[in-house]
């Protein structure tokens, strides 16, 4: 804070005055602003034979805006101005009043007080404080108002600087990165000095550190049972820790670190304190609301990498640019659904069968949405809450009547709805071609000959290709060291290890900016991970039974 010493006459007619004053500072030191205040509050109105007039008023504003007045701050500030435009500590003034309104949020005409500063004669060590108490300040501004605040100062690089770090926090946006990127040129910024998530800000290590945050219960673990309750989880470590060994063994070291959820919010808090966790390179996990919340919040602070290895729901993801899922969401999967309809089926009618859950509606959405972006095609839409027989034979009515310009798009994973819509493409004449999900390979109710013998095509983003000779390998060495064989959960794991690892060894901490239109990454069983422009996986397979296999029959280009 400035600094002042009041060159004041020390006649016996000023020796009240000087006492009062001297008081008021001292309470003002002491951090007693509303006392100080009201002995300021008569000096400064006092102006004959008052050589403390000026100072009183300056430190009655002070203690104003200390106190957090800031109307009463800003109107003693303005006063002086108007009242002692001489006196030689206005810029210093200026500066508070500066301050007053970045405080209040107006921004506008704090810049308009920092601009007449900088036009008036001041100390280096004033405008040093200006640019740091405008930069500060301006961490607070939204990225509408500092677009705004651009078009009144074009010239001010701190405003240009402070809106290229507010929207590379953002979720990714073609439109929004063309604009950082006109920014950064225009300006001549420095991305990497920003702190900005960057290609440039991208380090790389000797060893990488990933945090394993997972609902593991340990202390509901049964020594003697052969499943435990939460067996899925314990197989899904299983697979990152020998993920980790292959890499470690390839000479990438990367090591993870186990730790126990609870599925609690709190414990996740908890854990979240510990000194370590601010070396954590990347986050596997967690599974639940309340434990994602806190993750979320953790990696967006910290700008660290979170995956969610089991999520297909975008709310995982959030606002959160550092969030991803390693499977696509609901949305991109019924994007996807319709850009196979169009593509490769050509079909001018789709039938979307679907249940009233929020999830579903998602699908359901981007499906229409992308379907009915492409000329006159035409979607019906059924929503089934008890699809008993009578709206069996409708749908089958419905069906002979669209005849054979029409395919069947099943939008959800309810097991009753699956098996009621193949029921009723059964039994109509026009047999039409259904989407799914594959899911539908565990519902009991349907048989092999059904999925065989219609043109049945599912999104599976979990499909693996039993050719595939890393996984036949990779089940060897599983059943060789635990005694069982591998299950969705493992090969999961150990997949999402393998891409992070290789990923941070050859790009380094923010390896997810080297995404580029044509740079799907191979994976270890799956389709691929495609991560541009997205915080899902854009590699979203299609698979259909032929000649008694499932084929993979359309990848995305």
């Amino acid at each position: 804070m400035l600094s002042f010493s009041v060159q004041a006459q020390t006649s016996q007619g000023n020796a009240s005055l000087k006492s009062r004053y001297e008081r008021a500072r001292q309470l003002y030191q002491q951090g007693e602003y509303a006392q100080a205040i009201e002995i300021f509050r008569p000096l400064s109105r006092q102006e004959q034979a008052n050589p403390y007039v000026e100072y009183a008023s300056y430190y009655f504003g002070m203690s104003a805006l200390k106190s957090g007045d800031y109307d009463l701050a800003k109107n003693m500030f303005l006063q002086i101005i108007s009242k002692h435009p001489r006196w030689d500590k206005l810029s210093e003034v200026n500066y508070w009043l500066a301050n007053v309104y970045f405080q209040m949020g107006d921004y506008n005409q704090a810049l308009k007080q920092v601009e007449e500063i900088n036009n008036s004669r001041f100390s280096a060590k004033l405008s040093e404080d200006l640019e740091v108490m405008k930069g500060f300040f301006l961490g607070f501004a939204t990225s509408d108002e500092l677009k705004s605040l651009l078009k009144s100062y074009p010239q001010d690089k701190v405003i240009a600087e402070q809106l290229v770090r507010n929207m590379s926090g953002m979720l990714y946006d073609e439109e929004q990165q063309a604009y950082i990127d006109s920014l950064v040129q225009a300006y001549d910024i420095d991305v990497a000095a920003l702190g900005v998530v960057s290609k440039e800000s991208s380090v790389k290590k000797n060893a990488y550190q990933v945090a394993v945050l997972l609902p593991f219960l340990y202390n509901d673990l049964n020594p003697e049972a052969r499943q435990q309750r939460n067996q899925f989880v314990l197989d899904l470590y299983k697979g990152i820790k020998m993920g980790a060994k292959d890499l470690q063994d390839e000479g990438i070291n990367v090591y993870v670190h186990a730790y126990d959820t609870e599925r609690s919010g709190a414990k996740t808090s908890d854990l979240l304190k510990r000194e370590e966790m601010g070396q954590m390179d990347v986050f596997i996990g967690p599974l639940y609301a309340d434990p994602i919340k806190e993750v979320a919040q953790f990696t967006m602070n910290n700008q660290k990498y979170m995956f969610n290895p089991l999520s297909s729901n975008p709310a995982v993801i959030g606002e959160n640019p550092f969030s991803y899922l390693m499977r696509p969401s609901l949305i991109t999967q019924g994007k996807r659904a319709a850009q196979f309809a169009l593509d490769s089926l050509g079909k001018n009618h789709a039938i979307v069968i679907t249940s009233k859950s929020p999830q579903d509606s998602l699908r359901v959405s981007s499906f229409v949405n992308t379907f009915e972006e492409q000329g006159d095609r035409q979607v019906t839409i059924l929503e089934e809450d008890n699809f008993n027989r009578d709206r069996i034979g409708e749908l089958v009515e419905m069906l002979n009547e669209l005849g054979e310009d029409n395919l069947v798009y099943v939008a959800t994973e309810k097991e009753l709805i699956i098996s009621n819509t193949i029921s009723a493409i059964v039994m109509a004449e026009n047999r039409v071609p259904v989407i799914g999900n594959e899911e539908w390979l565990e519902v009991s109710s349907l048989t092999f000959e059904q999925l065989e013998n219609f043109e049945e095509y599912l999104i599976a983003p979990s499909y693996i290709n039993p050719e595939n000779e890393k996984y036949a390998s990779f089940k060897e060495r599983y059943r060789q060291q635990y005694y069982e064989l591998p299950n969705k959960y493992t090969y999961t794991g150990y997949d999402l290890i393998m891409y992070i690892g290789n990923m941070l060894n050859e790009y380094g901490v923010y390896f997810q900016e080297f995404f580029t239109k044509d740079g799907k990454v191979r994976s270890i069983f799956y389709s691929g991970y495609d991560y541009f422009n997205a915080n899902d996986n854009q590699a979203v397979p299609i698979i259909k039974y032929d000649n008694a296999q499932l084929r993979e029959v359309d990848v995305r280009p």
